[in-house]
């Protein structure tokens, strides 16, 4: 009895309030377009327990003490489907506050996959015992509320499934209604780090106890090269029963050694981790084996006038702003800059071990690794850059592009950061451009990996330049900075590179040479490329264009891994 007294004294959470001076925060959140509420939007000061869920009516109020009050620090505003923004504290005190918030567009995706290639598997705790109860949850009370309070476990998943339902045991449910949204994280440092499912998924629990089963199948929800997923319920309404004075909610937990839950208070808060606890939560989903995935990618618009392969290469070529949910090449936590004398080189570091470069493609930027850099941060100490003039690095020149200042940018970043050798994966320009490094400073690089890169323009199929010329003649961009540089990029591409065969010679790493079976390069020049590297080798992945990272994610992964290794 003493044990389990412990346990629930651990896994409940309190409510502290303060009695010293305080302020209530009120307003309303709308869509910036329609002006119509944005139900459950979520508030919250990064850090702190500070922060409420607005209502179905996108109103919210919540209590700040005004001891701890800073009035330059931020309240966040966010909802799925929306631009994030910040505010600070101090407009908040000004009275009943208004909250604009804008749609985000989102690119489409078409999953196509062979029925019979999966097998339906459960991820997570099936288990019900009732040892121990995290009860996360009470009444709010007008002001002082729990409301934005999360709950997270952590689960071991395939790396490639669709998810079709989550679970979970419920204890006790003291309140006629509750409301919670589902959140899928991704994990870093053992605990939840980011969203990376894209959808509003909100559910009521009515029922007082035992399993509650919500249906995911209505929101395509493909998880794609995680190993382990955090998911999480977040608490944004409840209704009291009428008949209960008892105000709580409380799910099954067991304690299991290398097991852990999760807590937060709101939803910008530090996430707090409790051990040796199993929550009764799990997931069900068709596990798809990666050497037999079938996926397909459909973006932009249809142009019957190219060939297969030069549609996705003009796809690839748009890509820059896709980066499908995730804040890589924007994420002001860890972006930093080496300030070069004619260039601000940006990038991002993610993980630790070995040093692994990403070098993207042209007109690009670091988004275009959004399916690889949680995988391969998992084992290497990945280094992402915007090269110069794209992304958010910036140019100072005006003089023509070239992938030999490239080279020379990303030695630069490598001599600012103390690294003496690297691996290096560069897709399309990247490739090129790690050529060029390995080539030119065969010390500083111990492996490289190229996908559809080239040794001169002529492996690249005519009707795509073709098609970029006509693109650029109609081009009316006002931002004449921004038209200089896409025309420099587009010149590079026509003229560059010129990489010789005395070149190759001078390479020390060891090479992988990718393209894609219907890649707008060349095959025969791909082959070229690999003949005159001392034992390079070659990989082409079936069924995929200039896009194959994008379109075969876990055979790119773990094809770059293996050799890695």
């Amino acid at each position: 009895m003493k044990t389990k007294l412990t346990y629930l004294i651990v896994f409940c959470s309190i409510c502290h309030i303060s009695f010293g001076q305080t302020f209530t925060a009120n307003g309303v959140v709308i869509d910036s377009i329609s002006h119509q509420p944005v139900p459950f939007a979520t508030l919250g000061v990064q850090g702190k327990n500070i922060g409420t869920v607005a209502d179905e009516n996108g109103v919210f109020h919540f209590v700040i003490d005004e001891v701890s009050f800073n009035p330059a620090e931020q309240i966040i505003i966010s909802s799925i489907g929306y631009h994030q923004i910040s505010i600070p504290l101090s407009k908040f005190k000004q009275g009943r506050f208004v909250v604009n918030l804008s749609q985000a567009s989102n690119t489409l995706k078409v999953v196509t996959v062979r029925p019979d290639k999966f097998k339906t598997k459960v991820f997570g705790r099936t288990g019900n015992s009732t040892i121990m109860t995290a009860n996360m949850f009470t009444q709010r009370d007008m002001v002082n509320d729990n409301l934005g309070k999360e709950q997270a476990a952590i689960l071991p998943i395939d790396e490639h499934c669709f998810v079709k339902d989550f679970n979970m045991f419920v204890i006790f449910n003291h309140f006629q209604n509750v409301k919670f949204r589902l959140n899928f994280y991704s994990v870093k440092s053992g605990q939840p780090d980011k969203l990376i499912v894209d959808k509003d998924i909100l559910f009521d629990v009515t029922q007082k106890n035992g399993w509650i089963r919500v249906d995911l199948t209505k929101y395509n929800i493909y998880l794609d090269g995680y190993k382990e997923i955090a998911v999480a319920i977040q608490w944004v309404k409840s209704i009291k029963a009428d008949t209960i004075t008892k105000s709580s909610f409380g799910v099954s937990v067991t304690p299991v050694p290398f097991h852990a839950m999760f807590f937060r208070n709101k939803s910008q808060a530090e996430w707090e981790k409790h051990s040796t606890a199993y929550v009764a939560f799990n997931i069900t989903a068709d596990s798809f084996k990666p050497d037999k995935e079938h996926k397909e990618v459909l973006e932009n618009s249809e142009t019957p006038e190219l060939s297969d392969s030069v549609k996705n290469y003009v796809a690839y070529l748009n890509f820059a702003n896709e980066a499908a949910a995730s804040s890589y090449g924007n994420n002001s936590e860890i972006g930093k800059y080496v300030h070069l004398p004619d260039a601000n080189i940006y990038y991002e570091v993610y993980g630790s071990g070995k040093p692994l470069l990403l070098l993207h493609g042209n007109n690009a930027s670091i988004s275009s690794f959004y399916k690889q850099i949680p995988v391969l941060a998992k084992s290497y100490r990945v280094i992402a850059v915007d090269t110069r003039g794209q992304g958010k690095s910036t140019d100072k020149t005006t003089a023509p592009f070239t992938y030999e200042k490239f080279a020379e940018d990303m030695k630069l970043l490598m001599d600012s950061l103390h690294i003496k050798e690297t691996n290096i994966i560069g897709w399309s320009d990247g490739g090129n451009t790690g050529l060029i490094m390995a080539s030119k400073y065969p010390s500083s690089v111990v492996k490289l990996i190229t996908v559809g890169a080239v040794i001169s323009p002529d492996g690249i199929e005519q009707s795509l330049f073709d098609k970029l010329q006509i693109s650029s003649s109609k081009n009316n961009m006002k931002d004449q900075n921004q038209l200089n540089i896409n025309q420099r990029l587009l010149a590079l591409l026509v003229n560059e590179p010129h990489i010789t065969t005395e070149d190759l010679k001078q390479i020390k790493a060891q090479v992988l040479v990718i393209a894609g079976e219907k890649d707008v390069v060349k095959r025969e020049h791909t082959k070229e490329i690999v003949d005159r590297i001392n034992n390079a080798k070659l990989l082409i992945i079936k069924d995929a264009t200039h896009y194959a990272p994008q379109e075969k994610p876990f055979e790119f992964n773990e094809a770059v891994l293996q050799f890695l290794k």
